[in-house]
C-alpha cells in the first residue's frame, strides 16, 4: 500500500492510490499518540502493509528535493514557526510516521531556493508540500499544462508547464482565503502599534474573518453569498496572474483547476469571470497526489515536476 498524507490547515487526509481516504482535524490529532495515530491510519485505510509513505508537512522551505523523511533536518523546515495556525496535530502526524516502522519520504515546498521562474523568487515562498501532491495528481492523470488555485481556508495558486511546477503565489501574497489572507495597510498599521503579531493578522485575514464570521455555516444567507463571490473574485484574479506567466513561457492555455472544500460550489462562477472552463478537484486530491508520489519513486522516478528525488529516498525499495 502507498500513502499519501496532506497536512492540510483544519485537518490532515491520508489516501492511497486505490482510493482509500480517511481524514482527521487536526485539533483531533493533537490528542492522540503516535500509536493511536498509526493504528487509526491502518484501520481507515484498511491495510498494515505499507509499501512507502509521501508525507507533506508544514511550509517545507527547508528542502529543495525528496528526501527520506528520516533524514529531514528540522521536519524539513527552516525554522518551526511560520505563517498559519500552529495546533499539534500535524507534528503528531509526523511523528508517528517517524517513529512506524514503515518507510516514508517528505516532500518539500516551493520557495526561493527551488527550481522555479527566477522572477518569482522575490517571495521567499510559494507553496507548502501538499501543493505538490495536488499538482502531482492533476499531472498524472489530466493534464500536462495548467493552473491550479487552491481557495479554501487560504488561496494558494500554481503553475505547472510541461509536467514542471514553474511559480506559486502563497497565501500571504495576493489572494484572500475565507480565514486567512495578506495583511492590508490596516494590518500593517496593527502590528506596528503592537495589537496583533504579523501571524494573527495573516490568520484573521481572510474574507469571513474579515466579517467577524469563523465558518461559512454561521453566515446569514446574504453574507454567504458575498463571501464566496468575494473568494471566487480573489480565486480568478490570482489565476489571471498566473495566465500572464504562462503565456510569456509559451503556454498560453493551460488547464484550470479549483481545489478546496468551496471548490464545486465557486467553480461556475469562476469559470464565468475567467470566459473559460474551470474544473473542481476532489477533497482528497491532494492526499492522493502524495500517494502517487510515493509510488512511483517506489517505482524509480527520480524527479517529480521537476523535483529532484534524492538518491537515498530511492534506495527505500531495497531497505
Amino acid at each position: 500500500m502507498f500513502i499519501g498524507v496532506d497536512h492540510g490547515t483544519t485537518a490532515i487526509r491520508f489516501a492511497t492510490t486505490e482510493g482509500r481516504c480517511w481524514e482527521i482535524a487536526r485539533h483531533e490529532a493533537s490528542r492522540l499518540s503516535a500509536e493511536e495515530i498509526v493504528k487509526l491510519i491502518v484501520l481507515n485505510l484498511g491495510h498494515d502493509i505499507v509499501d512507502l509513505v509521501a508525507l507533506s508537512y508544514s511550509m517545507g522551505d527547508g528542502l529543495t528535493r525528496i528526501v527520506r523523511l528520516r533524514d529531514a533536518r528540522n521536519r524539513g523546515l527552516i525554522q518551526q514557526d511560520g505563517a498559519g495556525q500552529h495546533v499539534g496535530g500535524g507534528t503528531n502526524v509526523f511523528e508517528a510516521i517517524r517513529v512506524s516502522s514503515w518507510p516514508a519520504i517528505l516532500l518539500p515546498g516551493i520557495h526561493r531556493a527551488s527550481d522555479v521562474d527566477p522572477r518569482l523568487k522575490v517571495f521567499s515562498h510559494g507553496m507548502s508540500p501538499e501543493k505538490v501532491g495536488l499538482a502531482y495528481g492533476v499531472f498524472r492523470e489530466m493534464s500536462k499544462n495548467f493552473i491550479v488555485c487552491d481557495a479554501s481556508s487560504n488561496t494558494v495558486t500554481f503553475a505547472v508547464l510541461e509536467g514542471k511546477i514553474v511559480g506559486a503565489i502563497d497565501a500571504p501574497i495576493f489572494a484572500p482565503g475565507l480565514m486567512q489572507g495578506p495583511l492590508d495597510v490596516e494590518a500593517i498599521r496593527d502590528v506596528d502599534s503592537r495589537k496583533m503579531t504579523a501571524n494573527q493578522a495573516f490568520n484573521f485575514g481572510g474574507i469571513l474573518s474579515k466579517m467577524g464570521r469563523a465558518n461559512l455555516e454561521q453566515c446569514l444567507p446574504d453574507e454567504r453569498r458575498l463571501a464566496l463571490e468575494s473568494l471566487s473574485l480573489f480565486a480568478a484574479m490570482e489565476i489571471n496572474a498566473l495566465l500572464v506567466l504562462c503565456r510569456d513561457l509559451g503556454k498560453p492555455n493551460p488547464e484550470i483547476f479549483l481545489a478546496g472544500s468551496p471548490a464545486a460550489k465557486i467553480s461556475p462562477r469562476v469559470s464565468d469571470l475567467l470566459s473559460r472552463e474551470v474544473r473542481p478537484l476532489d477533497g482528497f486530491a491532494a492526499a492522493v497526489g502524495c500517494a502517487w508520489i510515493a509510488r512511483d519513486v517506489f517505482d524509480g522516478s527520480e524527479c517529480i515536476l521537476g523535483i529532484v528525488v534524492d538518491e537515498t529516498a530511492l534506495l527505500l525499495k531495497k531497505s
